[in-house]
């Protein structure tokens, strides 16, 4: 009997919801029947290398989260490296296949993410954001061959992807989460946007305006949330989602993290070479990684129906941050920033 195989087997079967056919669902994946799925299940047949790989890679689990070495060893999982236009949308296809597989932990899941730059799910309601991160990681970030030439204006973000957009913060809308935001979580976008007019890139100021104004509706979007303590439907526009809880830090760290808790298992992303990430699965890694958030969470504070003075306060620092850069744009003036 393969015991590390029934445990690994077992971390997967977790993340199935419990509506769902664990058994079917498995064999669909591996292209077997059930029968053999069963035999693997107990033991009795080992998984192929193969086999093994496609179901972590599916369900987003590292191939050491039943493994011996699991306390001091860790793998994460980074993605393919992104070389051209087609590794870019491979990748942006990544991001999007793990925002949508969010909603299969559970109804006991919670969603903790700590906003060095905020959220990445709201740019999925905000397409001028959408355009611009998309823009300047491909041009700016990585230098893809193919935008070198490319102005903002001319950029066109695939149809195919505009489609999932709505199923992303649909997705985001349904998850419970604890939201840690800092002073600095719009200054990384301000600048590129700032970077983008002052070299020409951004070449319009409608554009740029437009940019900025999806700023500012966010922050009212993290009012009205953090005063329901409810997500806003993207639907109905009403604070009707999943629970919600905002904490505003005066601390600040150099990455964003993304840690996700179920009841049997959880998940870590970190964020690397500035709009890329890494995630694992790994226990030893989520259990530390959990105790850095709750200590932080100790050191923040809690806005919403309560402490509003606190939160009043920080969307007036981040509208002040906007209201620079549109100053920049529009009266040519000087940055806070």
């Amino acid at each position: 009997m393969f015991n590390k195989q029934v445990e690994f087997l077992k971390l997967i079967q977790q993340r199935i919801p419990e509506h769902i056919n664990a058994v079917e669902t498995l064999s669909v994946v591996l292209g077997i029947g059930n029968d053999s799925t069963y035999r693997r299940l107990r033991g009795e047949t080992a998984l192929t290398y193969e086999e093994a790989f496609k179901l972590a890679d599916h369900f987003g689990l590292s191939l050491d989260s039943a493994g011996i070495d699991a306390l001091k060893r860790v793998d994460f999982d980074a993605g393919i490296p992104i070389n051209n236009l087609e590794d870019y949308q491979a990748h942006s296809k990544r991001i999007m296949d793990r925002m949508l597989r969010f909603e299969n932990y559970g109804e006991n899941a919670h969603m903790y993410y700590f906003a060095l730059d905020f959220p990445l799910f709201y740019i999925y309601n905000s397409p001028s954001l959408l355009k611009l991160k998309s823009y300047v990681w491909g041009r700016s970030i990585l230098g893809l061959p193919e935008m070198a030439s490319i102005t903002f204006d001319e950029f066109i973000i695939p149809e195919e992807k505009l489609k999932k957009d709505l199923e992303v913060i649909r997705s985001y809308s349904r998850i419970p989460s604890t939201e840690i935001w800092t002073n600095s979580s719009y200054v990384a976008t301000l600048k590129q946007l700032q970077y983008c007019w002052e070299t020409g890139m951004i070449n319009k100021e409608k554009d740029a305006l437009d940019i900025l104004n999806e700023l500012e509706d966010i922050l009212e979007i993290m009012r009205v949330q953090s005063d329901h303590g409810k997500k806003i439907n993207p639907i109905t526009k009403e604070p009707s989602g999943a629970r919600f809880n905002w904490y505003i830090s005066d601390l600040s760290v150099g990455n964003n993290a993304v840690h996700i808790t179920a009841q049997n298992n959880s998940h870590t992303f970190l964020s690397f070479n500035t709009f890329n990430f890494i995630e694992t699965s790994n226990a030893a890694f989520n259990i530390q990684t959990k105790n850095w958030l709750d200590n932080f969470l100790k050191r923040s504070e809690l806005v919403g129906s309560v402490g509003q003075g606190k939160r009043d306060r920080y969307l007036k620092k981040l509208t002040d941050q906007i209201e620079s850069i549109r100053s920049t744009i529009v009266r040519k003036g000087e940055t806070l920033l």
